[in-house]
């Protein structure tokens, strides 16, 4: 259920003396600054930062899959230079710290440590995924999609979801109750949503905003959360505690903040910032037509859309856009792709007469950008069917 907007304690406010900040990383309250990699040792932005369960330590994720540790953090593997389906989206960590999953914006999940596989969401989400939470015993893990949907993997309970409703503004990030009973979504406005035995605190859902939201943390006892907004603004509600913010310095609009992670005992969290520039914001919806370069600039009536971004054996070609609005682009072109028989590296490259919509302009730190993108392809009988998938997007 959603509560009403209440005007609690929260930011932005100046950070006092205790914050520290290393590169894109910067610490307030107890959370201690372990270090960042250089930016000009990112190919990619970062996307999230996840702390250790002592706190002594935290990972950043980038947008290519790219891990980097720092403190007592622990390197299990990562999806760097892999080529996989990117952009990569967020990252989850086991409870004893040994293992992490990643994902990225189409429900794709990569595990590293004692992290376990699981099977992976049986269909393409509809929008893109925009975060990933583990449960409590480390046996599972939510998604979250920009349009609400939960997605349980392992022993992830569903409590409900956004879903199907209509939201005022993209949900951005996810964080879930201490006995995994429960989880709380925030939009890209402020607003949050509680399920299960997750209690709303208050949101700035209808509050002018200054930035979008990015994501949020919950406190120890799940009485309360934080939530962080692009300019590094921190806003606290129940018995959430504000340990400062970046609202008196806030990041360059190409790097915003990117998420937030809070300390063991709640008494401090960590802010970090892409670092690397993201693409300039777009005036009207555009597609990541190059969707494994994740650092490739959104696009307005590309010529090609990438499908099978890993591979590249599929792909929307010749297009000739016949309109292209605030809500959605049609266009006729070419389907392209590899049969795959008897293997893909064997396989046969065929094509057909498409046609193309894009839809679901989902808002991302380069602007909006249409997050889902369907196509019609000759079937096996010579028929024709339409397929519709998340469309590649830049982080947030």
């Amino acid at each position: 259920m959603v509560g009403s907007t209440v005007a609690g304690s929260y930011g932005p406010r100046r950070a006092d003396a205790s914050d520290t900040t290393s590169g894109p990383v910067s610490g307030f309250g107890d959370a201690t600054v372990y270090g960042a990699p250089a930016a000009g040792n990112l190919r990619s932005p970062i996307v999230g930062i996840l702390a250790t369960p002592d706190s002594k330590g935290y990972w950043l994720v980038g947008a290519d899959g790219g891990v980097f540790t720092e403190g007592d953090a622990g390197f299990y593997g990562s999806e760097g230079g892999s080529g996989v389906l990117t952009p990569l989206v967020g990252m989850a960590s086991t409870p004893d710290g040994r293992g992490y999953w990643i994902t990225g914006n189409r429900g794709n999940v990569y595990n590293f440590g004692d992290a376990t596989s699981e099977p992976g969401v049986s269909a393409v989400p509809q929008a893109p995924v925009v975060g990933i939470t583990a449960t409590p015993a480390g046996f599972g893990y939510w998604l979250v999609s920009a349009d609400g949907g939960v997605f349980t993997q392992g022993n992830a309970t569903f409590h409900g979801s956004m879903g199907g409703t209509h939201l005022a503004a993209p949900v951005v990030g996810m964080a879930s109750t201490p006995d995994g009973q429960g989880y709380w979504l925030v939009a890209a406005d402020g607003g949050v949503f509680s399920f299960g035995d997750a209690t709303f605190h208050g949101s700035m859902g209808g509050t002018h905003l200054a930035a979008p939201m990015v994501g949020m943390a919950s406190t120890p006892d799940g009485h309360g959360y934080w939530l962080v907004a692009a300019d590094g603004g921190v806003f606290t509600f129940g018995d959430a505690t504000f340990h400062g913010s970046m609202g008196a310095a806030p990041p360059g609009g190409s790097t915003p903040v990117a998420g937030m992670a809070a300390t063991t005992d709640g008494g401090g969290y960590w802010l970090t910032t892409t670092d690397k520039s993201l693409p300039p914001p777009a005036r009207v919806p555009s597609v990541l037509a190059q969707c494994n370069l994740p650092g490739a600039p959104p696009a307005i009536e590309p010529g090609t859309i990438m499908l099978a971004c890993g591979d590249g054996n599929a792909y929307l070609d010749h297009l000739r856009w016949s309109s292209w609005t605030g809500t959605a682009a049609t266009a006729t072109g070419v389907y392209t792709h590899n049969t795959c028989t008897p293997s893909c590296a064997g396989g046969t490259f065929v094509s057909a007469p498409t046609t193309v919509r894009l839809s679901y302009p989902a808002q991302t730190r380069a602007g909006k950008e249409f997050g889902s993108v369907s196509y019609t392809a000759t079937t096996a009988s010579g028929g024709s069917s339409t397929f519709t998938e998340v469309a590649p997007t830049s982080p947030g």
